[in-house]
């Protein structure tokens, strides 16, 4: 086939991707579709119009790309970013992929980054590498223009988990059992707050005191709670309304599931009462877990077990060991 009737194809197929949504998640479907196509371009030669050479194919593209990422496991958070980001990339070109190059990929880098940090940069450089990659790979383009894109080195800032006082400070402020429950939660299973939020009480294995969580693509773990926020967790059930499978459900009327905003309101008016000055959020706490048990002797491959990361050094970005405590590792080695 040639290289026009191979684009056209392409082309066709995701105009017909994006017509009909279901293919985006069949790819066995897709190719059947492009396998038809290409027999029915088989007696035809194809040429492309001058005008051709203006038009992006990025969007249709795309939408093959995205299919492929959400069979790989890629959660719809995800999923949803890239094509956002693919969308830019479709405005910012008038011409093919294959005929972007590294230098038209640095000009629209330079327009996307402006006022953002680095680490964001870095972000939008891995989009375009795995975009571009898979382009090649799937033998779309002929060469990558994204590989010779060189990401920053930045420096790995070790953020400071919550001062034990402060700790304490937020658990005496707290009022209500769900105020409680949630506290505890965040305090003992260093889970992120969209964990905590899809929390069902079929998960919840009070014998065991750990609950499964469904984290980032979708990877379900085992985490650990406390005997506080099993305490916590039981005089909730005993005493909200409502029949909801979930955890966290409305205090009014119909008792419906409450979403991740709703859970970082209740944190929001804790840290209210409790008059703490440094900041308060969610996340922070999963890093504070994450330090402790590192600091009481936990290997990093257990902490990184418990928070659901993929490698160990982005754990060791949540936490550090203390100093007295590497002093006293360094001593059992060193005379």
């Amino acid at each position: 086939m040639s290289n026009s009737n191979e684009e056209a194809s392409i082309r066709l197929l995701g105009k017909i991707t994006l017509l009909i949504p279901i293919l985006e998640q069949n790819l066995s479907l897709q190719l059947e579709v492009k396998r038809k196509i290409d027999e029915t371009l088989y007696d035809y030669e194809i040429q492309s119009k001058c005008t051709d050479l203006v038009a992006s194919d990025i969007e249709e593209k795309a939408a093959i790309f995205l299919a492929c990422k959400r069979l790989e496991g890629l959660s719809e958070k995800t999923i949803e970013n890239y094509r956002l980001f693919l969308n830019k990339l479709d405005q910012f070109f008038t011409k093919p992929c294959s005929t972007i190059s590294t230098m038209d990929l640095r000009m629209f880098l330079a327009i996307m980054s402006k006022c953002k940090q680095a680490s964001t940069v870095n972000g939008y450089i891995t989009t375009l590498k795995g975009f571009f990659g898979w382009l090649q790979a799937e033998e779309y383009i002929l060469k990558n223009p994204a590989y010779l894109l060189k990401q920053t080195k930045i420096p790995k800032v070790i953020r400071e988990p919550f001062k034990a006082e402060n700790v304490e400070k937020l658990r005496e402020s707290c009022k209500t059992e769900k105020e409680k429950c949630l506290f505890e939660l965040l305090d003992s299973t260093a889970c992120r707050i969209s964990e905590l939020d899809d929390i069902k009480l079929e998960d919840i294995n009070f014998a065991e005191r750990s609950i499964k969580v469904t984290g980032k693509g979708d990877k379900q773990r085992i985490v650990y709670f406390s005997t506080k926020a099993k305490i916590h967790i039981q005089e909730y059930l005993k005493i909200r309304k409502g029949e909801s499978e979930y955890l966290f459900i409305s205090d009014k009327s119909p008792h419906q599931h409450i979403r991740v905003r709703a859970l970082q309101l209740i944190l929001s008016k804790i840290k209210k009462r409790a008059d703490v000055k440094e900041r308060v959020h969610c996340h922070k706490f999963r890093r504070t877990q994450a330090t402790r048990l590192l600091n009481s002797g936990m290997r990093i491959e257990a902490v990184q077990g418990i928070l659901g990361h993929t490698t160990p050094s982005t754990t060791q970005i949540y936490a550090q060991l203390s100093q007295e405590n590497l002093r006293n590792e360094y001593r059992k080695l060193v005379i």
